[in-house]
C-alpha cells in the first residue's frame, strides 16, 4: 500500500543523523543572518543616545567620567565632606566584532583487508569579520566592553574617621566590585 502525506524520511532519504543536524544548524544560521537584530527604529534611537553620550564622553575620558560620578556619590555620604577621587583602569576598552564563521565536517570510513573499519573525521573552520557597507567598510561592532576598574583612591575631609572610611570603601566596592585592598580612603589636606 502506498503511503500518503508528508514523510521526513522520504524527503531526506537516508541522510543520517550527523548530516541532518549539520543541515538543520546551517538553516538556523542562515535564518538568523537574514533578520537583523533589534526592532526597526531602534538603531536611530541608539544613535541618538550614543550622540548624547558622545557629547559628554567626547570631552572627558571614561576614567574621568567615572571619577566625576563617584565624587557626586561619595560627597553625599554623611561626614565625608569635600571629596576628590582618582580611578585607575586595568586596560583600555575592547570592541567585540561580528564574525561570520563557516564550519565544515567530513567523515571518511575506511575498511582494511582484514575487515577492520576506521572513521576519519576532518573539521575545518573559517572565520571572517563582518564589514558594514561591504568590502572596505568598517568592522561591525557587536558590543564594546569598557575597561575594568583596577583601583580607587579617595581623599575627603572626613577621611580620618573610621566610620567614613568604612562607608566609602563599602560604596566603592559595591559600585566597582573590586577588593577592599584596592581602595584607599584618606583625609584631605586642609586648604590654606
Amino acid at each position: 500500500m502506498k503511503e500518503k502525506g508528508f514523510s521526513w524520511k522520504r524527503f531526506f532519504g537516508d541522510l543520517g543523523n550527523r548530516k541532518f543536524i549539520l543541515l538543520l544548524a546551517a538553516g538556523l544560521i542562515l535564518a538568523m543572518l537574514a533578520f537583523p537584530a533589534g526592532s526597526p527604529g531602534a538603531d536611530e534611537e541608539e544613535t541618538a543616545q550614543a550622540q548624547e553620550a558622545g557629547q559628554t564622553a567626547g570631552t572627558m575620558s571614561y576614567a574621568e567620567e567615572l571619577e566625576a560620578r563617584l565624587v557626586d556619590m561619595l560627597s553625599a555620604i554623611e561626614g565625608a565632606g569635600r571629596v576628590e577621587v582618582m580611578v585607575t583602569l586595568a586596560a583600555s576598552s575592547e570592541q567585540v566584532l561580528q564574525n561570520d564563521v563557516s564550519r565544515q565536517e567530513s567523515v571518511t570510513r575506511e575498511t582494511d583487508a582484514q575487515g577492520g573499519v576506521r572513521d576519519n573525521y576532518d573539521v575545518s573552520e573559517d572565520s571572517q569579520t563582518v564589514l558594514v557597507g561591504g568590502n572596505g567598510g568598517e568592522p561591525y561592532v557587536v558590543k564594546e566592553l569598557m575597561p575594568q576598574v583596577e583601583g580607587v583612591v579617595v581623599a575627603c575631609e572626613g577621611g580620618d574617621r573610621a566610620s567614613v572610611q568604612a562607608e566609602i570603601s563599602a560604596a566603592v566596592q559595591a559600585l566597582f566590585d573590586i577588593p577592599t585592598h584596592k581602595i584607599k580612603v584618606c583625609k584631605m589636606a586642609s586648604q590654606p
